[in-house]
C-alpha cells in the first residue's frame, strides 16, 4: 500500500479511538507511530514548536519468522527518555507468543536543526517526572550512542 494512503488511513482511524498517556501501552510500529503522535496530541506540540523527531537509532530480534500475509499484533510503550534520547519498545506477538522485539530511539530537534534536551520536550508534553528506564532498553541506548557524540 502506498505509503502516504497508510498515513492518511491512520490519522483518520485514530480521531475514532480514545485518547491515549504518553507511557501507555499502544499498538503500532513503523508508520502507526503517527497513530500515537495523534491520539496523545503530541504532534500538535510538535506543530506549534516546529519540531521534528528524528530515529537516530533501531535494533531488532526475531525470535520466530513473521512471514506474509501472517497475522500479527504489535504493542509499543515509550519506556522512558535520558538527556538526549526517547527508547520505544515494540513487541511482535502471534497468537499470543512472542515472535520479536525491537526498540527505537530518536532525538528531537528544532526548525533550525538544533539538537533539544530531551526533559523540555516532555515537560512540554506534560509528561510524568523521568521515568526509570529498564535496564535492557539503557543498553540499547549504549548502543545508540557510539560514534555519535
Amino acid at each position: 500500500m502506498n505509503l502516504f494512503l497508510r498515513v492518511v488511513i491512520v490519522w483518520i482511524k485514530s480521531w475514532f479511538k480514545p485518547r491515549i498517556g504518553l507511557l501507555d501501552a499502544f499498538s503500532l510500529v513503523d508508520v502507526c507511530v503517527i497513530d500515537f503522535f495523534l491520539r496523545s496530541g503530541v504532534v500538535n506540540i510538535l506543530r506549534r514548536n516546529k519540531w521534528t523527531p528524528l530515529v537516530v537509532y533501531k535494533d531488532m530480534k526475531f525470535l520466530k519468522a513473521l512471514r506474509f500475509p501472517g497475522k500479527f499484533v504489535v504493542k509499543s510503550q515509550f519506556l522512558g527518555w535520558d538527556d538526549d534520547a526517547v527508547i520505544a519498545q515494540h513487541v511482535f506477538e502471534r497468537a499470543g507468543t512472542v515472535v520479536a522485539t525491537g526498540y527505537t530511539v530518536a532525538r528531537f530537534i528544532d526548525s533550525r536543526g538544533k539538537a533539544l534536551k530531551t526533559s523540555d520536550v516532555a515537560a512540554q508534553f506534560g509528561a510524568p517526572s523521568k521515568p526509570v528506564i529498564p535496564d535492557h532498553a539503557l543498553a540499547t541506548l549504549a548502543r545508540s550512542r557510539r560514534g555519535v557524540d
